[in-house]
């Protein structure tokens, strides 16, 4: 689809009108490291992504978790015999980490 340019002028009189920014890009300060990979997040997808396994565990079942990182989303299966570690991302992380081969 191509933007005209009265479509582009009635887009960006809605931002203003509405007061709506662009929000800037968050980068990611975490890795979550899960069945032997390292995914690079942001803090607010770290939260979600505990949140979902802490619910997990407490019902003593498995289940599918979405985790989004910066190279797309995974969905990783928690179980009581997956082990996971979150930490900060420095500059020593791999970029490409979580890469899909």
């Amino acid at each position: 689809m191509t933007m005209t340019p009265e479509f582009r002028g009635a887009v960006e009189g809605f931002r203003e009108e509405t007061a709506r920014v662009r929000r800037a890009v968050r980068q990611p300060a975490y890795v979550v490291n899960a069945l032997g990979r390292d995914f690079r997040v942001t803090e607010e997808m770290v939260q979600i992504f505990l949140r979902q396994v802490e619910r997990v565990l407490e019902t003593d079942a498995s289940a599918l978790v979405v985790l989004r990182h910066e190279h797309g989303v995974e969905l990783l299966m928690v179980t009581d015999d997956n082990s996971f570690s979150v930490r900060l991302a420095d500059g020593t992380d791999s970029a490409d980490a979580a890469v899909a081969e």
